[in-house]
């Protein structure tokens, strides 16, 4: 074990592995070492079934999965059971978002060269976006990700997940974005699974003073900021 152990210093010592978690070593080839790690989508699924934690990729590193980002964000961002410590692994940041219910929410599996990853379905990314807009550089932005992100998803889909993400306040915030960017066969989708519900007025950005600008009576939304 000491043999091991002191092979593996010697390996890092110079440069030819690195350790973003404890117990867990990646082979750094030369043309990586500028960066003084592997891509995050190279090594994430290997580092997750090493923790023994169930993920998907989430937020703006879905977007790029998607085409609905434009610009590679400076972090990528894992949603997992709980939280935890971000990892700097040279250049690399990876920041881990707690979601109780990933264990069954849906994905999509996108190939890379060190196999496959796991990455929010375009309805969950949808629905996590407008929940935790702080997550994606603010409301504004996810504005934007929507319009790109719209032609990917499913109506049907959606009502699926509503099943398993039980709160309503996302549904009626994504109905009153689609609404307000012109999508009205979702939002019209949405509006009618809303039909039967009771619904509680919902701001639009929880993090926002309340301070209403307006209220949207259809959806319950309390418009408590600008969007551009």
């Amino acid at each position: 074990m000491a043999a091991t152990l002191n092979a593996l210093r010697r390996l890092r010592m110079h440069k030819l592995i690195v350790s973003p978690a404890k117990g867990f070593y990646l082979i750094l080839p030369p043309e990586y070492q500028a960066y003084g790690c592997l891509p995050a989508d190279m090594f994430i699924p290997d580092l997750m079934k090493h923790l023994r934690l169930p993920y998907y990729v989430g937020f703006l590193s879905a977007a790029q999965f998607y085409g609905a980002a434009h610009q590679k964000p400076q972090r990528f961002q894992v949603v997992t059971l709980k939280n935890k410590t971000p990892i700097q692994c040279g250049r690399i940041y990876v920041e881990f978002i707690a979601n109780k219910n990933v264990a069954v929410m849906p994905v999509r599996k996108f190939n890379t060269f060190a196999g496959s990853l796991a990455v929010a379905s375009p309805e969950v990314l949808a629905a996590d976006l407008v929940t935790s807009p702080s997550r994606a550089a603010g409301i504004n932005n996810v504005a934007t990700i929507l319009m790109e992100l719209v032609e990917n998803i499913n109506a049907k889909r959606l009502i699926e997940l509503m099943k398993l993400n039980p709160e309503l306040f996302w549904v009626q915030r994504l109905g009153y974005f689609f609404e307000s960017l012109g999508f009205n066969d979702l939002a019209n989708v949405l509006a009618k699974a809303l039909n039967d519900k009771q619904l509680h007025w919902a701001r639009l950005v929880s993090s926002a003073p309340y301070n209403p600008l307006r209220r949207d009576n259809k959806w319950k939304i309390i418009v408590n900021t600008k969007v551009h």
